[in-house]
């Protein structure tokens, strides 16, 4: 692996180190509800729904004089088998993406813990988990340290996660993963955009839309990195 896209993956984990640990969170959560178990119900509800509308303002009363004997055809025909299989490729979809995020989170832990300092890793943790800027931390927490001292120290720890990656890219049978991740690196330039919603998702995650995470979320995360 060339070392600029060492450096670039480096830094795009560094740079979404929060947005990951949000993302297994939240994976962590749908797996633990198992596949969904799509029912003929399920299925009644979603052709009915499919068949009435129409997309057009003007009412088809002839349209839905038929919808029941449309709901059965396509129940006969194996409708609800079909959707569990793909219910249950959805859930296998996201088993693999939960995997794929935590081997990141390992990584960036592995840096954290074994080869940064100890101001090294506080700091990375304030700017990249905590999102903090570099003057705030200098006037609030880290007066005695000069703004230059906190920015060197922080590229430190970004260089030392890019060790763990040369690392793991060298000794590690994942060339998958290292080829995805760099991909991703390479496309966004260290920002982390993916956040995909397949209908599992949806369907588990309909009462949390739009819900920000709760007071102290920060602190949480933070102490997931040092246990």
């Amino acid at each position: 692996m060339a070392e600029e896209t060492v450096k670039k993956i480096a830094s795009y984990l560094a740079v979404n180190f929060s947005s990951l640990l949000k993302r297994q969170k939240r994976l962590k959560t749908l797996k633990e509800f198992g596949p969904i178990r799509y029912t003929e119900d399920m299925a009644v509800a979603d052709l009915t729904s499919i068949s009435v509308n129409t997309g057009s303002d003007k009412v088809q009363t002839s349209g839905i004089s038929k919808v029941p004997e449309r709901v059965a055809i396509m129940l006969e025909s194996g409708y609800v088998e079909k959707m569990q299989e793909k219910m249950n490729q959805e859930y296998e979809d996201l088993c693999e993406e939960l995997e794929y995020v935590s081997w990141q989170l390992d990584i960036i832990d592995a840096a954290m813990e074994e080869r940064m300092t100890e101001r090294q890793r506080v700091i990375f943790r304030w700017v990249y988990l905590e999102k903090m800027s570099l003057r705030y931390i200098h006037n609030n927490l880290m007066p005695e340290c000069s703004l230059g001292t906190i920015k060197n120290e922080r590229d430190n720890a970004v260089q030392q996660l890019a060790e763990e990656v040369r690392i793991r890219k060298a000794t590690a049978n994942v060339v998958d993963y290292f080829q995805q991740l760099g991909t991703e690196a390479e496309r966004d330039d260290g920002v982390f955009e993916s956040d995909q919603r397949t209908r599992y998702g949806r369907r588990n995650q309909k009462n949390k839309r739009n819900t920000k995470a709760p007071a102290g979320e920060a602190e949480k995360t933070t102490n997931r990195s040092t246990s």
